[in-house]
């Protein structure tokens, strides 16, 4: 048996599980791992479930309720469509100070309408990375967003295969710029806020 620990309503709370994993035709249920030795998403997914009553019950939600289940955090939301002023050097801290963060897109959680420009709507990403860098002849503050799917990604300007990384000094876009097909991108900080609705960031401290 295996047991996980969550946080609920100010404790933390046990849930165990055996190693049993639901599969439909030869392929996981819901989670899949990236490689066929690792086990510990699905695991953690089964018991989530568990806690929450059944898989149904984890399709959809609120991204901010999960990030403390699952971390015992404090988390803080921001609107992206009223956003601080100093949104920028939030992100940077927080990216620095390794917290949890993730976005979402406006649109019914269950629908999943991808737009033309790669996006999901009703769709909840993660937040991996925030950076200022030198571009052209100034600077630039870019955001790295991860797609749980794994892929499906942004199409627009900091994409994979977008131009702007032509006018970065080739040490940043080494360091940077992965081009494949993983579900991660970067895009501007202002096409942040005009695709996703609301930020959230958890931490381990207020």
């Amino acid at each position: 048996f295996i047991y996980f620990q969550f946080w609920q309503y100010g404790d933390w709370v046990d849930v165990v599980i055996d190693d049993r994993l639901p599969l439909l035709d030869g392929r996981y249920l819901s989670v899949h791992p990236r490689t066929s030795n690792e086990f510990w998403p699905s695991l953690l997914e089964k018991a989530y479930a568990k806690l929450r009553g059944s898989y149904q019950s984890l399709n959809g939600g609120y991204l901010s309720d999960a990030l403390v289940d699952l971390t015992g955090g404090v988390q803080v939301q921001f609107s992206l469509k009223d956003p601080p002023p100093d949104l920028e050097e939030i992100l940077k801290a927080a990216d620095k100070s390794q917290c949890l963060m993730g976005c979402s897109t406006s649109g019914q959680p269950n629908r999943n309408i991808e737009l033309k420009n790669g996006i999901v709507q009703g769709h909840a990403y993660t937040v991996t990375g925030a950076v200022k860098i030198r571009y052209k002849s100034g600077w630039k503050n870019i955001i790295r967003i991860w797609n749980p799917w794994g892929h499906g990604e942004w199409k627009g300007p900091w994409s994979d295969d977008s131009p702007q990384w032509d006018h970065v000094n080739p040490e940043d876009r080494e360091v940077l710029l992965r081009n494949k097909d993983d579900g991660e991108f970067w895009m501007s900080s202002e096409n942040f806020q005009e695709q996703f609705s609301w930020l959230y960031i958890c931490n381990n401290t207020p």
